[in-house]
């Protein structure tokens, strides 16, 4: 099946009839749903198991089977098989005594088959290590995209120091992701869209950029080479910035003779959190070759998020304090997830562990219940865990642009813009341009803004200059706002068949 699909897709514009004819008419695939993974993960997990560990966190069949078909869905979009049967992720070679941003595997080119990549990207992973909240070396797994033709800039300076290299530089965007779940199955390099696609990843690779991916720690690769677990610390701002930071000077040493010392850093929702996490480190650890922070839709605090959804719907408080339980207990060994969730919750969020769910899954299985504890709050772990992770109000390593679509409701515009304000009124000489896009959704700020975060990136590979102050735009249509498509109406499935790729 793989063949006939790459000799229809290298014959590319060729009709449906003369891809046959070429190919000595082999007969496609029959019409099927698509490739169906279920029984992958940890081995011989059915239907029938999941359908088991559902009814012990009892969840009424009704709602077990929309929990299936979410999580058919999301183990149809693996790239391969589990993370627990990938090679890639389980032979994990030794980080004992390295510092982080070190490569411990490298794969050159990956098999595309396995994803869905536009024409003219390339793709490879690597295994790397970065570091937690508390600066314990880990290892963590990335992707790298490579454009076709890489962009050329005049400043741009190689990595390496060696005298016989002749290509010129290619410039590294990092790119950090915003919430794809919290287990070893949930992470883009795993995921055949790399989780983004068109949103940023592959908009930038085919404007010329290398993107640099981590899954951050604990996704994609979820243990060390002696199988010890890694928690996926989720809203960690810092430790998910550090792993941009550090996946970037791991490319950097996996391909000296290709990548450029000048980088810039871009993120959307948590991984908008995570750059600006970024770039506050990189004002107190700065890196040779950076050139700037774009964050998208940014979750900036777990405290404000928390409270905002207290008073808004208790509904979204326990789904959020769901999702980082997980966080907060690798932070806090002592901390237990009973002590912010219902006996509910704390089945509900097991059970999607256990089944190894991602977001899909979350949102069928945890979405709409209020899961928190009345005295959730009593505990000091929220403002503690706020308080190491929390961005905003600090020195950064400037310039940075901040995109928020004003008719956010994943990340409340409110808090974006209180926090950018905090930083502004603490930092009048930083560099901080906000740029909000009225009537425009969450992951669509990347769309309707692509020209914006577009034309910055590309400013700061050229050396502009950029003013120091803080800096706020509006951007609205031409049009009203009701004309134009406000959310996604489409995934990207593998083509199987002639007449998807004629």
């Amino acid at each position: 099946m793989r063949g006939r699909f790459t000799t229809a897709v290298a014959l590319g514009c060729l009709g449906v009839s003369q891809v046959l004819a070429q190919s000595d008419a082999q007969a496609w695939p029959p019409a099927a749903v698509q490739n169906n993974t279920f029984n992958a993960t940890y081995g011989a997990l059915d239907s029938a198991q999941a359908r088991e560990i559902l009814k012990r966190a009892g969840v009424p069949d009704d709602q077990a089977d929309a929990v299936l078909v979410a999580l058919d869905f999301e183990r149809s979009n693996w790239a391969g098989s589990s993370t627990q049967l990938d090679p890639f992720y389980q032979d994990v070679p030794s980080h004992a005594g390295l510092a982080a941003g070190v490569p411990l595997k490298v794969e050159p080119v990956s098999n595309a088959s396995l994803y869905t990549l536009p024409p003219g990207v390339s793709l490879s992973r690597i295994l790397f290590t970065t570091e937690t909240l508390n600066g314990t070396v880990t290892p963590a797994s990335a992707f790298v995209l490579w454009p076709y033709l890489p962009r050329s800039f005049d400043a741009l300076t190689p990595y390496s120091n060696f005298t016989n290299v002749t290509s010129k530089p290619q410039p590294i965007i990092g790119w950090g992701h915003g919430t794809s779940g919290w287990s070893g199955e949930c992470g883009p390099s795993h995921i055949r869209n790399l989780w983004y696609q068109f949103s940023a990843p592959y908009t930038m690779a085919l404007q010329g950029y290398v993107v640099v991916a981590p899954d951050y720690a604990g996704l994609g690769l979820d243990h060390d080479s002696n199988g010890n677990f890694i928690a996926h610390q989720f809203g960690a701002n810092p430790a998910s910035g550090g792993d941009i930071i550090h996946a970037i000077e791991a490319a950097q040493k996996a391909w000296p003779a290709r990548l450029s010392r000048e980088f810039v850093i871009m993120g959307h929702s948590q991984g908008g959190g995570a750059a600006w996490g970024a770039a506050e480190r990189l004002s107190s650890h700065p890196v040779k070759g950076y050139l700037g922070t774009v964050a998208g839709s940014p979750l900036t605090s777990l405290l404000d998020n928390a409270n905002f959804a207290q008073e808004v719907a208790p509904t979204v408080l326990g789904e959020g304090l769901a999702r980082f339980s997980t966080a907060i207990g690798s932070v806090f060994p002592e901390f237990k997830a009973s002590d912010w969730l219902t006996e509910q919750g704390v089945n509900l969020t097991n059970a999607n562990q256990e089944l190894q769910g991602c977001q899909s899954v979350a949102l069928e299985l945890i979405a709409g219940y209020n899961l928190s504890r009345p005295d959730w709050n009593d505990t000091w772990y929220l403002d503690a865990f706020d308080g190491l992770t929390r961005n905003g109000g600090k020195a950064f390593a400037g310039p940075m642009l901040v995109l928020q679509g004003m008719a956010d409701n994943a990340v409340p515009p409110p808090l974006v813009t209180a926090t950018v304000n905090a930083t502004c009124t603490a930092l009048p000489d930083s560099q901080l341009e906000y740029a909000m896009f009225d009537g425009v959704g969450h992951v669509p700020v990347l769309y309707a803004g692509q020209q914006v975060w577009l034309d910055w990136i590309e400013d700061r590979f050229k050396g502009v200059g950029v003013a120091k102050g803080c800096k706020q735009t509006v951007h609205s249509p031409q049009l009203d706002v009701s004309d134009f498509q406000g959310d996604f109406k489409y995934t990207l499935q593998y083509a199987e068949y002639s007449y998807e790729v004629a």
